[in-house]
């Protein structure tokens, strides 16, 4: 029988258990700062009455707070459910530790939960803080994986053995299915909440038309969306126990009624009871307009009742902060509607929003001080591609996209009839290339098509490109489409040619090259795979050739065939011959000395295995002997040595605290992923990643990536020393759950998105607290106002093409997404070269938008 569980003594506990939080030792001391610590608080005084939603910035810390929260329910005897997508679990497993607590490894899916039950019996069903993928919800349970439907089928057996019609099982089963179901049986027998769900499942099961159909496991029963499915997923729920607190993780996304995520919070979850609340964490409760408020509100726990009592007061918000932007100098009307609206919209939106935004940072504080002139603590500084830079082939290309524009789909082929919008980021004119010259570029690895399918999943903004409406066009129509197409391919061979010619990734390349020359690493974020490939490969390709040109060392003996095509693009832009021969002669002599240096890490390496053999003492002593009792020692040193290089430096001897310390942040980074602590699977990790080395000064990760590679690129991009010194990231992938902000302050946005909410958490990775800005900030103390460091992000804009016009949606809607959020009247770019009685103005404006920060008022700033 499953242990029992304390009763949940409610919220005015919880809120007495974090007033008191040092005192009983909830979390360590320094845990929390002052403002989490009077966030946190808010929250339980709004969970008193309902759910609620903790919507500060991205950066401030919003998981701490979620922790310190879900251990004071735990405290009380309360369950906490966390959900949250797979790519953040590191770092929620980072937090809990950190506070001195240990939870399980994340639930994925049913299967997932099934094995537990083998494995372990019931403990998840009792454990107190349970952390689950957001695809949890995502039961199957159709044609071929009927077996899943056993878990319903033996609960309704169990609890009314009467009840025949529609129980038989499948052929096979998972055994912890009985095990899960006899433990649902005995959970019933102690717990009322669990009984009275069981019990409504047997009802609903009865009134199922056609029972007879789900004894046929070829029948099309359990379908999506289907009755009997929504009753797999509440027996699913029976499984996981009840919970007094769920706290969603990017509470924001999948917000349709029919996705994954709303069936796990809304079928597959058991609420245990009239105190359940739930908890939404997200910096961007609004992305493109009010109307989503409801989805943010009502996930929460709000109802209709209620949304549609404050409705008016949001809806009318947007239309003065939208109003005054435009005339916020001379309406003095407009002014005052804007004030009166500010003052419901705060009113409707407080009892259930806690938000902090940046301006109470103390970096912040301290930049604002010091600038004086109101400007941004961020600078937006756009990489501009202007008509007149470009090649004669690329003026081509552009000549030839906006002639099969204007001959129209119909002729031209819709594909090719859309290329003018998308010259600016290549993978759409690479792949016309492709196709016009009969040729599939090998690089596109079926990988990266995958990666660039789930971003286009992920990209659910409409573009707002409209179809062209046009008439069937004629032979000439076609004739003269044929014409443009050959135009558009005769200047490429293919289109990876294309790509390593273009302009936009020329232009890109420089600037992040001016940054590292600055020693500034450079966060790249794009959409596209294939561009952002070649990208990678130029950079990577013109650091070799400094490298050589320089007299400097390179990780490698020689250049592979698959580098010739960037090498011998990038000498042409560097002005240099190419002489493929002579590189490797010199490379080949270089590397003599290089590998002296990673043959004295493997020294080191093998000396601390040695070493753990006899002192227990040495960190790390009882992995570091596996390793020397594994048969796979000389591999494992071969590997650790691939991965602890980037940490290191090249031209000095290496100390061996120094490589001890890089060994551990290794094993903790690949342990973090996987949960396991033994050897042999963390070498397969390192074999995966190191098997064979490569070029590192620029990295990429995209959508196809292992979470392995991605935190160790992670950890190495953190490092200011250390390689990579450019991050090449695919939008899905790098703008959540990688925290990027201990050595780079810039990114650069390769492929502009449509939603400003996505560019937030993407400049968002290296604005966070404790970031490498704060620390120059902070260096920078005396320094005139122009030089005082910024972080910066810098949108690559193709001039007098599509790009301009999708640039200026994106920060029309950024400008409505401030002012829903961060109660900013104007943008960013107004806000310089104000004078004095602007400042004023627009100063008493701000202070009267809504603000939803929990500290008391005469703390909050401005």
């Amino acid at each position: 029988m499953p242990a029992r569980m304390r009763k949940f003594a409610g919220w005015d506990a919880v809120a007495t258990c974090l007033g008191a939080m040092h005192e009983q030792q909830l979390v360590p001391s320094y845990y929390l700062d002052q403002g989490q610590i009077h966030g946190v608080k808010a929250l339980a005084r709004s969970l008193k009455d309902h759910g609620a939603v903790l919507a500060d910035e991205v950066g401030m810390g919003k998981t701490r707070i979620a922790v310190a929260l879900a251990l004071a329910v735990n405290r009380c005897g309360g369950r906490v459910a966390i959900v949250m997508p797979p790519i953040v679990e590191p770092q929620w497993h980072k937090e809990f530790a950190d506070a001195g607590i240990r939870v399980g490894q994340m639930l994925r899916s049913f299967d997932n939960l099934m094995s537990e039950y083998q494995a372990n019996g019931s403990s998840r069903m009792t454990e107190p803080t349970v952390l689950l993928s957001n695809r949890f919800g995502d039961v199957r349970a159709a044609r071929g994986m009927r077996w899943r439907a056993d878990l319903l089928k033996n609960i309704i057996r169990d609890f009314d053995p009467h009840l025949r019609l529609g129980r038989k099982p499948a052929g096979w089963r998972h055994p912890g299915i009985d095990i899960a179901s006899a433990a649902i049986f005995d959970r019933a027998g102690i717990r009322s909440h669990t009984k009275a769900a069981a019990d409504k499942i047997i009802d609903e099961f009865r009134q199922l038309h056609d029972r007879a159909a789900l004894d046929d496991a070829d029948s099309d029963r359990f379908q999506n969306h289907s009755p009997e499915l929504k009753l797999l997923e509440r027996s699913l729920g029976l499984a996981l126990g009840a919970f007094d607190l769920v706290v969603v993780d990017e509470a924001h996304k999948a917000r349709s009624e029919w996705s994954k995520l709303t069936a796990l919070l809304e079928s597959v979850l058991l609420r245990r009871g009239k105190t359940f609340r739930m908890l939404g964490l997200t910096a961007t409760p609004v992305e493109l307009d009010v109307w989503q408020w409801e989805n943010t509100l009502r996930r929460v726990g709000m109802d209709g009742k209620e949304w549609a009592r404050i409705k008016p007061s949001i809806y009318e918000f947007r239309d003065a902060a939208a109003a005054v932007r435009q005339r916020w100098r001379s309406d003095e009307m407009a002014r005052d509607v804007y004030v009166k609206a500010s003052t419901a919209f705060q009113k409707a939106l407080a009892p259930w929003v806690v938000r902090r935004d940046k301006r109470l940072d103390e970096t912040i504080k301290m930049f604002n001080e010091l600038a004086k002139d109101g400007s941004s603590y961020r600078k937006e500084r756009p990489i501009a591609v202007e008509a007149d830079e470009l090649s004669e082939k690329w003026r081509q290309v552009v000549f030839a996209a906006e002639a099969l524009s204007v001959i129209g789909q119909s002729a031209a082929g819709t594909t090719e009839a859309r290329a003018r919008l998308t010259i600016s980021n290549g993978h759409g004119v690479a792949g016309i290339i492709d196709k016009l010259t009969k040729q599939a570029t090998g690089g596109y690895s079926a990988l990266e098509n995958k990666a660039d399918v789930q971003q286009l999943n992920e990209d659910l903004v409409d573009d707002g490109v409209k179809p062209l409406d046009e008439q069937y066009g004629s032979r000439k129509r076609k004739q003269r489409a044929d014409f443009w197409k050959s135009v558009l391919q005769a200047p490429f061979v293919n289109g990876d040619a294309s790509l390593f010619d273009h302009p936009v990734l020329f232009a890109a390349t420089r600037e992040i090259e001016a940054h590292t020359g600055a020693s500034e690493k450079v966060l790249v974020f794009g959409r596209f795979t294939r561009p952002m490939r070649i990208l990678t490969e130029l950079l990577n390709a013109r650091a070799l050739l400094r490298a050589v040109s320089e007299g400097k060392t390179w990780p490698h003996g020689s250049t592979s065939d698959g580098e010739q095509d960037a090498l011998r693009v990038a000498a042409g832009q560097l002005g240099m011959g190419y002489n493929r021969q002579a590189i490797d002669e010199y490379l080949s002599g270089k590397y003599r000395d290089f590998e002296k240096h990673r043959q004295s890490l493997r020294d080191h390496l093998d000396a601390f295995i040695d070493k753990a053999s006899v002192d227990k003492s040495l960190k790390l002593a009882d992995l570091l002997t596996e390793i020397g009792r594994s048969g796979l020692r000389p591999q494992s040193v071969v590997l650790l040595a691939r991965a602890i290089e980037p940490f290191l430096p090249i031209d000095t001897p290496l100390r061996p605290d120094v490589v001890l310390d890089a060994f551990i942040e290794v094993v903790r980074a690949l342990q973090g992923e996987s949960g396991d602590e033994n050897w042999s699977s963390l070498h397969d990790m390192l074999d995966q990643e190191f098997k064979a080395p490569r070029a590192s000064f620029a990295r990429m990760l995209h959508g196809s990536t292992s979470v392995t590679t991605r935190r160790l690129v992670q950890l190495a991009f953190n490092r200011s020393g250390s390689e990579p010194h450019v991050l090449v990231a695919q939008s899905l992938v790098g703008r959540e759950g990688l925290n990027l902000h201990e050595s780079c302050r810039t990114v650069i946005l390769l492929h502009l998105e449509w939603n400003p909410a996505v560019v937030e958490q993407q400049i968002g990775r290296v604005d966070r607290m404790n970031s490498h800005w704060s620390r120059k900030l902070r260096a920078a103390i005396g320094l005139h106002n122009a030089d005082l460091p910024r972080i910066e992000f810098r949108p690559v804009i193709f001039r007098g093409t599509y790009d301009e016009h999708h640039w200026s949606v994106l920060s029309r809607r950024w400008d409505e997404q401030r002012s829903q959020l961060h109660g900013q009247v104007v943008s960013d770019g107004d806000r310089a070269n104000l004078n004095s009685e602007e400042m004023a103005l627009l100063g008493s404006l701000e202070e009267r938008s809504p603000n939803f920060s929990p500290l008391p008022k005469g703390n909050r700033g401005s």
